[in-house]
Order: structure tokens, then sequence, then C-alpha cells
């Protein structure tokens, strides 16, 4: 099973951020550092906007909904979100009371985008909470595609950064109407006594998720304010690649492995619990290794050929360091954090990210201060570093997790061949364009896959000759 849905959130998570990755390609070249730094601002907004007010309905449903399948949440969840929104809108007006320089436009768009993709987002916790993974793909590729599409008619219309922020909050839109016409089965009504048990476990994760929030956001918007809109524009798009490919490629191994952990844990079966936990980092390796290794290595041949001219030498000057961060944010995120749920401990999850918060706002004003934008994505790795070591010390006092250092070696020894691949390709190649990036990735992606089937990680030889043997026997009628 695990295999089967694994396979499935990857292609729903995969075309996605190839979607995306198209879209920052083309929104580069149509929006100017600045209008794009609109967008990136207004999104950090709904990001804490969604963290403040509605990252706990959407932790406690992946807990609670994922470790049975015969109790119904979405009844009390929807009605925990609709009081949710109203408490949104009648704390807006408090934002104005402190900053009356603040756009009316902005804050609206940044309200509409939070309170649309937060409700999709829920919609797809209940899909991968009970094991859908058909219709979590359906309503993920769906969304994403109908954004690019509201975005590229928001600027062709001239609405620049802010026919952006509309065009995500449409396609998180599309995405609601087909959770909601697509699911014919009956929604249970609202249960108290179940409103009682996500309040007492997600609400003490609203400071977890508000932390969480404000750091993955604060580094645009501090280079905003200390540097300029340009500059977190071509911040922005250097924070996007990695998000685009690494985070959303790490969410299909969490997407197939966090719920079956969940399962397992609530039937009190520690091995097959341990099991699933150790099998998820592997695979989350797998898949992420690979993708680290190419935007680090062929940051040039990445930025110079799917960003415009305008971000082309920031991004690629950015890239290597943010893909680093990034990278030491998802074994965070997906894998050790996930000890914290295991345990029901929200105020431990909070603690470790309030000081991560504190740690990257001390270094941003630090680090910028001396070297500029480079100075932020230099804080924004120091920042993830020390917040996987915190991360891994609390784990102990928490849910420990398995990390079998056998099996990753294998992920670690393929990643080396495929930095080897590249750097030699890179030696061979002239430019920066489309021909050289296909060049280098092709003989990356090589080196990666043959290592990887030498090695048999995450079993791949063994599943290969599995499916050719079966292949070759349906094939001769046996």
């Amino acid at each position: 099973m695990l295999n089967r849905h694994f396979s499935i959130y990857l292609v729903a998570h995969i075309l996605p951020a190839a979607v995306g990755f198209f879209a920052v390609t083309a929104y580069t070249r149509l929006l100017t550092p600045a209008e794009y730094g609109v967008y990136v601002v207004g999104t950090s907004i709904a990001g804490i906007l969604g963290a403040i007010f509605f990252v706990w309905i959407k932790l406690s449903v992946s807990r609670y909904q994922a470790m049975s399948s015969d109790v119904d949440f979405r009844g009390t969840a929807m009605v925990a979100f609709a009081l949710t929104v109203v408490a949104m809108c009648a704390a807006t007006p408090l934002v104005f009371l402190f900053r009356s320089d603040v756009s009316v436009e902005l804050v609206l768009a940044s309200m509409f985008v939070a309170i649309m993709s937060n409700a999709v987002d829920v919609g797809q916790e209940f899909e991968r909470a009970k094991l859908r993974p058909y219709r979590f793909a359906a309503i993920s590729i769906v969304r994403s595609v109908s954004s690019v599409g509201f975005g590229l008619l928001g600027i062709w219309l001239g609405w620049g950064g802010m026919g952006l922020l509309a065009a995500f909050g449409l396609g998180s839109l599309t995405g609601i109407v087909l959770n909601l016409v697509g699911d014919r089965t009956r929604i249970a009504r609202f249960s108290r006594s179940q409103f009682t048990q996500l309040a007492r476990y997600g609400l003490p994760l609203t400071l977890a998720g508000l932390s969480v929030a404000l750091y993955s956001t604060s580094d645009r918007l501090m280079v905003a304010w200390l540097l300029g809109k340009d500059a977190a524009g071509i911040f922005g798009v250097a924070a996007d690649l990695p998000r685009q490919f690494m985070v959303m490629i790490a969410g299909s191994v969490a997407a197939a492995t966090v719920p079956l952990v969940f399962r397992s844990l609530s039937e009190k079966n520690n091995e097959t619990t341990r099991e699933r936990l150790t099998e998820s980092l592997e695979l989350l390796l797998v898949v992420v290794a690979p993708v680290a290794v190419w935007l680090a290595l062929a940051a040039d041949q990445v930025a110079g050929t799917l960003v415009g001219v305008d971000f082309r030498a920031g991004v690629s000057a950015l890239l290597p360091t943010l893909v680093l961060a990034r990278f030491f944010g998802i074994a965070n995120q997906f894998y050790v954090q996930i000890s914290f749920q295991l345990a029901e401990r929200p105020f431990m999850l909070a603690a470790q990210s309030f000081l991560t918060l504190v740690v990257s706002v001390a270094l941003m004003f630090a680090l910028v201060a001396g070297y500029g934008i480079y100075g932020a994505a230099l804080a924004t790795l120091a920042t993830e570093v020390i917040g996987f070591v915190v991360a891994v010390v609390l784990m102990h006092r928490a849910h420990p997790v398995p990390f079998d250092v056998n099996r990753l070696a294998g992920v670690a020894a393929s990643a080396a061949a495929m930095a080897g691949a590249i750097l030699v390709a890179r030696s061979q190649v002239n430019g920066t364009g489309f021909v050289a990036l296909i060049i280098v990735s092709i003989a990356g992606g090589l080196a990666y896959v043959a290592a990887a089937w030498l090695l048999n990680v995450a079993n791949v030889r063994t599943l290969s000759l599995r499916f050719l043997r079966t292949f070759n026997r349906k094939a001769l009628g046996v």
C-alpha cells in the first residue's frame, strides 16, 4: 500500500511543482522584481494569517481523522473553520490601528488567499487521512493549473502582483468546489466532543504554526523592509524554486506515510510504527536529495534558463545556499517534528518553532546589515541548521524517531555520484541556456538512478526486477 500510495502522491506533487516551475518562469518574464515583490509580500501575509487562525484545524484533522476511518470530523471541522473566519474578519481592523500605512487592497487580497488556500488544505487533509490519494491528486492538479491560468489572465489584464494574489485565491476556490462536489458521502453533524478534542490538541499548535509562518515569511518581509521590493522579488524567486520542487515532493512522502504511521500507532503496533517511520525517512531523502543536488550544482543553468533576465544573477548566487537550507528544513518539518505529534506534545513543537523564529530574526538583522541579500540566505541556512539540531534534541523527550544509517548511506552515495556527474557535465558545456540545462540534468539524473539501482536504495532494484518478472509472465501468458 505504501509504495502505491506514494507513487500517486508523488504525481500529485510533481505535476503541480512542474506547473509552479513554469509559472515562476513566466511570471519573472512578465513582471518586474518590484511587482513580483508585491505578490511575495501578499502571500507572506496570507501565510501568517493562516498560521494564526487555521493551522490548528489542519493539524488536528491530520492526526485524529487518520487514526480512525469510522469517525467523520468534517462537520465539526467546517463549523470550526467558519467560526475562525468570523474571528479573523473581526480582528482585521486592528491591523489598521497599529499600521495606518498598510495597503487596504493588499490586506484584503491576503485575507482572501488565506481563507481559500486553508479551506482547500483542510479538505485535502481529509482526503489524505481517509487514504484517498486519487482524489487528493486530482484536486491538487486542478488547483495548481487553475491558479496559473488565473495568474496569467491577471497579468494580461495589467493587475501585476495583486493579480497573482487574486489568482492564487481563485485557484484554491476551484479546489474547494471540486472537493465538495466530488465527495457525495454524508457529512456528519457538528459534535461538541469532537470540537473539544480538536481544540485541546490544535489550539496550542497555533503558537507553533504562527512561529513557523513568521519564520518562513520573515526572511522575505525583512528583505523587503531592509533592502526594498526589488530585492524581495529576487529573494522570493530564489526561495520559491526549492519550495516548488523540494518541499512539494517531500509533501508527497508525508502524504503517503504519515497517515499510515498514525494508524499503526493507534493500533499500538510499535514495531510497525518504527518501520513506517524508517521507510518514510528513506523515501523522503530518496526523492529530495537528487532535486537538492540538481538545484544547487546546476544553479547557473537553472537560473539562466528558467527565470527572467532581471532575476538571473541574484537567483544563481542565492540558490545553492537556500537549497541547503531547505534540505535541513525538510528533514525537520517532514520527519523529526512527527515525533511531537506522535507523542501529542504540541507545546514542545511550539517551543522549538518559537526558538527558530527568534534565531531567524536575530540572524537576519545581523547578516543582512553586513552582507546584503546574500546575508539573508546565510541567515536562513544557519537558522534551519540550528532548528534541526534543536528538534533532534527535543525529539528524544517526545517519541524518538529512528535514523537507520545503513539505509541512508545508499542515498548519500547516490547523491554523491550525481554531484560528480553534474560537475563533469558543467565543465564540458558552454553557456547557461536550455541545451546546457538539459545536458547537465540528464547526466546527473542518469548517474543518480544508476547508483540507486546498484545499491538497491529504497528497494528500487528489488521492486524493478519483480515488476519485470511479473510483466514477462503476463506477456507470455504464463
